[in-house]
C-alpha cells in the first residue's frame, strides 16, 4: 500500500468537515455584511457631510427657486430625500420625494418602502426671514434664535456599495463549495479506500493475493487497508507453505510406499522360504530368521521415521517441556546406539564439560534427535572406525557435536543434507537404511526447541552435525565459556 501524509482519527475529520461546513459559510456572510456595513456607514457619512455642504448656514437661500432647484438635483444625485424644518416644526424646504414619505406616514402610519433615515441639525442662529410653507404659497414666519433640523431618507445604496444581499448570496456559495469539498475528500480518502478494500476482499476470496489498496488520510481507513494488506501477504506466504508441504507429502508418500514394499518384500521371500521348507538345514533357518529380524529392524526405522516425521509437521507441535540436563540427555542417547555401534566394532566416546548443563524442552523429541545424528555416524563409520561426542556451553548457548571417522559428505550435497527424502549419494543412500527423514527430523526438533543444526566436514575426515539449545535462564553459566567447542578433531 502506497503511504501518503500522516493520518488522523475519522471523527477528527468529521468533525473538521462539520466545521467547515457550519464554520466558513457563517464566517463568510458576517464578513461580507461586515464589510458592507461599514463601507455603506462611511459613503452615508460622506452623503450626510455632501448634503450638510449643500444646506450650508446660508438659510436665506433655502427660500430661493434657484437654490432649491440646484439642491434638488444634487440630493437627486445622492440619492438622498431632505426636508428642512424650524425649531417650531415648520416647513423650510423640503424635496418632492420627501413629501411623498411624509404622506405615506400619514396616510398609513408607516413608510410604504423601507428607507434609510437620518437627522441632522443645522447649528446656526437665523435671522427673521420669508419661508414657504404647505399651507400658503408664502407666509411671513420669523425664524430669529431658532435652529434648523434637516430629515434626511436615503433612497438607495451609495454608489460604489454592493446591496447587502451579496452577504447571503455569497454565504450560499461558499456553503456549496464547502459542501463539496467535503463530498470531495470524503470520497477521494475514504468512501473510494473502502470500496477498493471491498474489491480487494473479493479477489482475495477468488484467489487473487495481488492486491495493493488505496493509501487514506484517515487513520482506521489506512489501519484496515495495511491490515488487509498484511493478511493478503500472510495468506500468500501461507499458501505457498501449503504448496510446498503438500509436494513434500507426495515425494514423502512415495518414497516411504516404495521403502516399506522392499523390506516387506524381502521379509515375505525370507518367510515363504521357511514356510515352503527351502531353509532346511539349521544354519539355513537361522540365517533366514536372521533377515527377518533385519528387514523387521528396518521396517520399525521407517515407521518410527514417519511418526515422528507427521508428528512434527502436521501438528506443528509445541514440545513439552520439562527440565533436562543436556549430559544426561546424549549419555541415554549414546547407550542407545552401542549395541548397533558394537557390531561394527565403532567405538563411541563421550566428552563432557565438568558443569551441569540444564535446559528445557521435550525429552522424547530431544533423544530421537540426538539418536538420529548417532544412527547415521554410525552407519556412515566403517568398522573399526570411532564417533566422538562432546558438548559445552558457548555464548549464551549450550552446543553439542557428533563427528565421526567415515568418508564424509560430498560437498555437492552439503546444501541439501536436510532435505526432506533427500539421500547423498553413493555414501548416503537406501542401501544404507532410513527413507532419508533422521537428519529432517533432527534438525526440525532442534529448531522447535529454539535451537538448530549445521553440518560440515571435519579437516581430519568424516561428517561433523553441531547442534545448539538455548540454556536455561536459571542454569549456572560459566565466566569464560569455551569457543573452540566444535573444532574438528580426530576421535579417539
Amino acid at each position: 500500500m502506497r503511504r501518503g501524509a500522516q493520518a488522523l482519527g475519522l471523527r477528527l475529520w468529521l468533525t473538521i468537515a462539520l466545521g467547515a461546513i457550519v464554520g466558513i459559510p457563517t464566517l463568510t456572510t458576517w464578513g461580507l455584511d461586515r464589510a458592507i456595513g461599514l463601507r455603506q456607514e462611511q459613503a452615508d457619512q460622506l452623503r450626510v457631510a455632501e448634503v450638510r455642504q449643500i444646506i450650508g448656514t446660508a438659510a436665506a437661500e433655502w427660500c430661493n427657486s434657484a437654490w432649491q432647484r440646484h439642491a434638488g438635483a444634487a440630493f437627486a444625485t445622492q440619492g438622498v430625500e431632505v426636508r428642512l424644518v424650524d425649531t417650531e416644526g415648520r416647513e423650510l424646504y423640503a424635496t418632492n420625494g420627501a413629501r411623498q414619505i411624509l404622506n405615506s406616514y400619514t396616510a398609513w402610519q408607516a413608510p410604504r418602502v423601507s428607507l434609510a433615515f437620518e437627522k441632522i441639525v443645522i447649528a446656526e442662529m437665523l435671522p427673521p426671514l420669508t419661508v414657504r410653507t404647505t399651507s400658503a404659497p408664502k407666509s411671513t414666519a420669523p425664524l430669529s434664535q431658532a435652529l434648523a433640523t434637516a430629515s434626511l431618507w436615503f433612497t438607495r445604496p451609495p454608489p460604489g456599495v454592493p446591496p447587502a444581499w451579496v452577504a447571503q448570496v455569497s454565504g450560499v456559495i461558499a456553503l456549496l463549495l464547502t459542501l463539496a469539498a467535503v463530498a470531495w475528500f470524503l470520497g477521494r480518502w475514504v468512501v473510494r479506500p473502502l470500496a477498493a478494500m471491498s474489491q480487494a476482499v473479493s479477489r482475495i476470496a477468488g484467489g487473487d493475493l495481488a492486491i495493493d489498496p488505496p493509501s487514506s488520510r484517515a487513520r482506521e481507513v489506512r489501519e484496515i487497508a495495511l491490515a488487509l494488506t498484511a493478511l493478503s501477504a500472510a495468506l500468500g506466504q501461507a499458501l505457498d507453505r501449503q504448496t510446498a508441504l503438500e509436494e513434500e507429502r507426495r515425494l514423502f508418500i512415495s518414497a516411504i510406499a516404495h521403502d516399506l514394499r522392499t523390506p516387506l518384500f524381502m521379509l515375505r521371500g525370507y518367510l515363504k522360504g521357511l514356510e515352503t521348507g527351502v531353509a532346511a538345514k539349521p544354519e539355513k533357518i537361522a540365517q533366514y530368521v536372521r533377515a527377518c529380524g533385519t528387514r523387521a529392524d528396518a521396517l520399525e526405522r521407517l515407521i518410527a521415521d514417519l511418526f515422528t516425521y507427521t508428528r512434527l509437521e502436521y501438528l506443528d507441535q509445541a514440545p513439552r517441556r520439562e527440565r533436562l540436563e543436556l549430559g544426561v540427555l546424549l549419555g541415554e542417547a549414546v547407550a542407545e546406539i552401542q549395541p548397533m555401534a558394537a557390531t561394527k566394532g565403532i567405538i563411541i566416546s563421550l566428552d563432557s564439560p565438568s558443569v551441569a548443563c540444564f535446559l528445557t524442552g521435550d525429552r522424547a523429541l530431544l533423544g530421537r534427535a540426538v539418536q538420529n545424528l548417532l544412527e547415521n555416524a554410525v552407519r556412515h563409520t566403517p568398522d573399526g572406525g570411532g564417533v566422538r561426542v562432546r558438548w559445552d556451553q558457548a555464548d549464551g548457548r549450550y552446543v553439542f557435536c557428533v563427528q565421526d571417522t567415515g568418508p564424509g559428505i560430498a560437498p555437492p550435497d552439503l546444501p541439501h543434507l536436510f532435505t526432506p527424502l533427500y539421500r547423498a549419494e553413493p555414501s548416503r543412500n537406501r542401501r544404507t537404511g532410513g527413507a532419508g527423514l533422521g537428519l529432517t527430523i533432527a534438525l526440525r526438533i532442534l529448531r522447535a526447541h529454539g535451537g538448530d543444526l549445521t553440518a560440515a566436514n571435519a579437516d581430519t575426515g568424516g561428517a561433523l552435525f553441531t547442534g545448539t539449545l538455548p540454556q536455561e535462564r536459571e542454569s549456572h553459566v560459566p565466566a569464560e565459556p569455551e569457543t573452540t567447542l566444535c573444532a574438528p578433531e580426530q576421535p579417539a
